[in-house]
């Protein structure tokens, strides 16, 4: 069998979001609308709903178990199902406290009801099986990876993964992400992350115009150069 294959026979199984659901909940949910910062949910309240985005979008921050590491996530009405990992999983608390970046049109459905329907759907569970496995795909990748690095390491990685994902026809990237940000994908505090840069931008790592990071091709070689060494220095200690 060529797994590629199976692989395209699902591939239209692969999300789930308001515009799936829809088609089984029929008048079952209610429709609320969230202003601007207003929270949706809180983190450590039980799941007694699950909310699915018809418009807007919504940030959360996700703590891990240790109480330290944490990173933002963000949500719409592509992926915008609020609520459902805890569901699946079985767990008594929302593990994200979830607000509204826009103005977010959401329809609130009781969580027993939405187990229910998709454990009698085996279309719907397919769905659920991808949404799992690419979270756990996706925190396996970079927690592992970061679990190795310290410091001024972590800064590297993650400078490293946005050059190569926002390079276009110029050979410089201007960072715009704030330091919060950073500090919240890598797990550090928004104070180490400005130390890191500053030391960065003293080794020719990265540049900076008018409080306006950027980082050019040579800088990005020469930064990734520098990331190898650290994981290999941080892993023999």
């Amino acid at each position: 069998m060529d797994l590629k294959k199976m692989w395209e026979k699902y591939a239209v199984e692969t999300e789930i979001n308001f515009s799936v659901i829809s088609d089984y909940i029929g008048e079952y949910g209610t429709e609320f609308v969230f202003k601007p910062n207003s929270m949706i949910i809180s983190r450590g309240d039980f799941p007694d709903n699950v909310y699915f985005i018809k418009e807007g979008i919504a940030v959360g921050l996700r703590n891990y178990e240790d109480g330290r590491d944490y990173s933002y996530f963000q949500v719409d009405k592509t992926n915008g199902n609020i609520g459902l990992l805890e569901v699946l999983s079985r767990k008594e608390q929302y593990i994200a406290t979830i607000t509204c970046l826009t103005e977010v049109t959401a329809v609130r459905i009781d969580s027993a009801f939405v187990y229910e329907l998709i454990m009698s759907n085996l279309s719907l569970l397919r769905r659920c099986s991808v949404l799992l496995a690419e979270d756990l795909y996706s925190r396996s990748g970079n927690d592992g990876i970061l679990y190795h690095y310290k410091g001024i390491d972590r800064i590297r990685y993650y400078l490293i993964q946005y050059y190569e994902k926002n390079k276009g026809q110029t050979d410089i990237v201007s960072i715009t992400d704030y330091y919060k940000d950073i500090a919240s994908q890598v797990g550090l505090s928004v104070r180490t992350v400005g130390r890191s840069i500053k030391q960065l931008k003293k080794m020719n790592e990265i540049s900076s115009i008018d409080r306006k990071l950027s980082l050019s091709e040579q800088q990005y070689m020469k930064m990734k150069q520098s990331s190898i060494y650290g994981l290999l220095e941080n892993v023999r200690r």
